[in-house]
């Protein structure tokens, strides 16, 4: 047996592996009922999200300041600077952990008042993570981008196009049917995992916007004129 026969064999039984694979998958799938379907599907875009938000870089963040500060706690005390810096330290990364984001101290001020306001966890990560409440001369505001509108409706026009372009190609070219069907899968799962993450920082994120636009604008009014009514706190440098 020559060394292209057998390489042809072993493609041929990888092939034939896959098939079998992805026919028991597909049967697993679709034998549970819609309800467990959905909340499977909910559950991998949960992954994907975290996955793609970088909240692992903040747990590891968190992690570190925690044992700095279980240090600075057992070497300086709880009433020393030092105690209190990493204190601060480790909240913002506790946000971040919550909200995929760091933020200034007014920002997430405004941002936990406007959970107890009502508003989403889940918008208010989309908004923290695109930097949407940000400041401006001390005064925290949510930001509306026209421009990331076109430029959201575009690139998904793009990723759509090429998705069918992609099909297209598989479906025109010589081969099995089984092994078209099979290729399309794995372009749709590589498509949908990529454009999920996209989805972050595109068209999640201004539905966000439109969704609890007006009732964050309310929230960071009012977190304005309370750290305006506030005496203004000391600034904690680390030495």
């Amino acid at each position: 047996m020559s060394y292209s026969q057998a390489f042809q064999r072993v493609i041929v039984a990888f092939s034939t592996l896959l098939r079998d694979a992805w026919a028991g998958v597909f049967a697993l799938v679709f034998a549970k009922r819609p309800r467990t379907l959905r909340r499977s599907f909910a559950a991998i875009g949960s992954k994907l999200d975290t996955f793609f938000s970088g909240v692992w870089w903040w747990h590891a963040r968190r992690y570190m300041m925690e044992k700095r500060l279980g240090q600075a706690l057992e070497r300086f005390g709880d009433n020393s600077i030092a105690a209190r810096w990493v204190t601060e330290r480790y909240r913002e990364m506790h946000f971040a952990v919550t909200y995929w984001r760091s933020a200034p101290a007014l920002v997430r001020r405004a941002a936990l008042a406007a959970r107890e306001a009502g508003v989403s966890v889940s918008d208010l990560r989309l908004i923290v993570l695109n930097t949407d409440l940000r400041m401006r001369r001390n005064k925290v505001f949510l930001r509306r981008s026209t421009l990331m509108r076109v430029l959201s409706a575009a690139f998904a026009t793009i990723v759509c196009v090429h998705w069918v372009l992609m099909n297209c190609l598989v479906v025109l070219a010589l081969g099995a049917a089984w092994l078209k069907v099979l290729a399309i899968v794995c372009i749709f799962v590589v498509y949908a995992t990529l454009y999920r993450g996209w989805s972050l920082f595109g068209y999640r994120a201004i539905a966000a916007v439109d969704r609890s636009g007006n009732l964050l604008d309310q929230v960071c009014v009012q977190t304005q004129n309370a750290h305006a009514a506030d005496p203004q706190p000391t600034v904690l440098k680390r030495r």
